[in-house]
């Protein structure tokens, strides 16, 4: 328990770049030229953390996935 609960705390101390895994997609892959889908792995800046997000269009009702990834 003591193992599991030291890995489960650890992460970037202060002054330490984050690392974070995303789950990616592109609705616009074909024109923008990159995967549809996939997993991002970023790596922020010192003090700057990284998040998930995700971005959808609403047309009347129908909700449509856009993007994801790692801001």
């Amino acid at each position: 328990l003591a193992v599991l609960c030291a890995t489960l705390g650890a992460g970037p101390g202060h002054g330490e770049a984050e690392t974070r895994e995303c789950i990616y997609y592109n609705a616009n892959w074909e024109l923008e030229k990159t995967n549809q889908s996939g997993v991002e792995r970023c790596e922020g800046e010192k003090d700057k953390r990284l998040h998930c997000y995700a971005s959808w269009r609403n047309n009347s009702g129908s909700i449509e996935l856009v993007k994801k990834g790692c801001w």
